[in-house]
C-alpha cells in the first residue's frame, strides 16, 4: 500500500507519516505544488499512490486545487474511477461549506477533521478497509 501525505504543518505531517507507515510506504509533501510533483513522479514510475491525505490550506497551491489536478491527471491517463487514488482532505475547518466545497471542487473521496487523533485516523482507516476491527 502506498500513501502520499501533503501537509504543511510539521506536527500533523509527522503524525500521519508515522501512523501510516504501519500500513505501507509513505511519502510526504509540504505544499500542494510539491504534492503534484510527487504524485506525477509516482505515476511516471508506474507506482501510483492508493491513498492521498491532502491538507486543504497549504502554501503555493492549496489542497483543493492540487486534488482537482490529480483527478484531471487521472482522467487524462484514462484511470478508471475504481482505480483512482483515494483522496482524503484534511482540514481544520469543520464547517459544512468547506467540506461541501472539498467534495465538489476537488472530487475528494472523504475528509478528516483536525486535530487528527489516533482514534479518528484509525476509524477512517477502518472505514476504508485498511485496518480491520480485530
Amino acid at each position: 500500500m502506498k500513501f502520499l501525505v501533503a501537509e504543511d504543518d510539521f506536527a500533523s505531517r509527522n503524525f500521519l507519516q508515522l501512523f501510516l507507515r504501519r500500513h505501507g510506504e509513505v511519502d510526504v509533501a509540504v505544499n500542494g505544488a510539491e504534492a503534484l510533483d510527487v504524485y506525477k513522479s509516482a505515476l511516471q514510475e508506474n507506482d501510483p499512490y492508493q491513498y492521498v491525505f491532502m491538507d486543504i490550506m497549504m502554501p503555493e497551491k492549496n489542497g483543493l486545487d492540487a486534488a482537482r489536478e490529480i483527478r484531471e491527471i487521472e482522467r487524462e491517463l484514462g484511470v478508471t474511477p475504481a482505480n483512482e487514488s483515494v483522496i482524503i482532505m484534511v482540514t481544520a475547518l469543520s464547517d459544512v461549506k468547506t467540506v461541501f466545497e472539498a467534495f465538489n471542487k476537488s472530487e475528494a473521496t472523504d475528509y478528516l477533521v483536525k486535530p487528527i487523533t489516533v482514534e479518528s485516523l484509525t476509524e477512517k482507516l477502518r472505514e476504508m478497509g485498511i485496518v480491520s476491527d480485530e
